[in-house]
């Protein structure tokens, strides 16, 4: 009986393991892809495996101030394993992005701080697989959002500071009601709050004047995004920090961990901005 019982449980724990469903490595790069990655190493863009073992792969794209090599997205076209592209701060023009609208594997996409416009945004509509999205800083506008129903995939789309209205936002949620939208303020909404308060006019009508409740609000705004917009600097900086390091290693675990610890806190400071805007009279 004492033989028959581990028989059993060294069966049990058999298919227990055959149930548990290997990870989802990726195809195998093609030769056509190892010459891209090649190629984009010799420009100084990194696109290695998004963890050991894995053939998918993530690519970090800093230039600063200057205007990228035409070469970098001939490149980035051919890494069909391509999930995660950082283009953030990038002086991309919106053709670039045509390159890039093949990569049908690519998951998570940054285009905040760049130039990007209705137009390059076109050509983002086809990457079906996309879940995370961010043009925060653009200067897409509500027609732009339009092109984005299609993607059923999306979780996280990040367009504060843009030219896109609550309407147009409205819109996509009702489209893809999973979807989580972090609208914070417009470029216009900002500018409003920043701007220097008009010299007072001798004859100025005493019902023309802003409530006082408002000021207070206001201000209760602009300090809240400034928080927003420090921890969005923030995790920018970590994420570069993370990406000159090898994945697989402690090192970059401990990076990737201090990338995660301040999701949640732009997160409250998203919530925040809402929050107080909600209270302008």
């Amino acid at each position: 009986m004492k033989i028959r019982a581990l028989l059993l449980l060294a069966l049990a724990s058999t298919a227990a393991f055959a149930a548990d469903p290997a990870p989802d490595t990726g195809p195998a790069p093609t030769a056509t892809e190892t010459k891209a990655v090649a190629d984009l190493a010799k420009l100084g863009i990194d696109a290695r495996p998004i963890a050991a073992g894995l053939n998918w792969r993530s690519a970090l794209v800093r230039l600063g101030k200057d205007k990228p090599d035409p070469k970098i997205f001939a490149a980035l076209k051919d890494v069909a394993n391509l999930q995660e592209l950082d283009l953030a701060g990038v002086q991309l023009a919106d053709a670039d992005l045509a390159q890039i609208a093949g990569l049908k594997n690519l998951r998570v996409l940054h285009l905040e701080k760049t130039p990007l416009t209705d137009a390059g945004l076109a050509h983002v509509k086809g990457l079906t697989n996309l879940a995370y999205l961010n043009i925060y800083g653009t200067q897409v506008t509500d027609a732009g959002l339009e092109q984005l129903k299609g993607l059923t995939n999306l979780k996280s789309l990040y367009v504060f500071e843009t030219k896109i209205t609550e309407t147009a936002t409205g819109g996509l949620k009702a489209a893809l009601p999973k979807l989580n939208i972090v609208r914070g303020l417009t470029a216009e909404e900002i500018a409003k709050l920043n701007a220097k308060p008009e010299e007072k006019k001798p004859a100025a009508p005493v019902a023309a004047a802003p409530k006082p409740e408002n000021k207070a609000v206001e201000a209760e705004i602009a300090t809240a995004q400034k928080k927003l917009d420090e921890l969005t600097a923030e995790i920018g900086k970590r994420r570069e920090a993370r990406g000159k390091l090898t994945q697989g290693t402690p090192e970059y675990a401990a990076a990737d961990k201090l990338v995660q610890d301040v999701k949640p806190e732009i997160e409250k400071a998203t919530a925040a901005v809402e929050a107080a805007k909600a209270k302008l009279k």
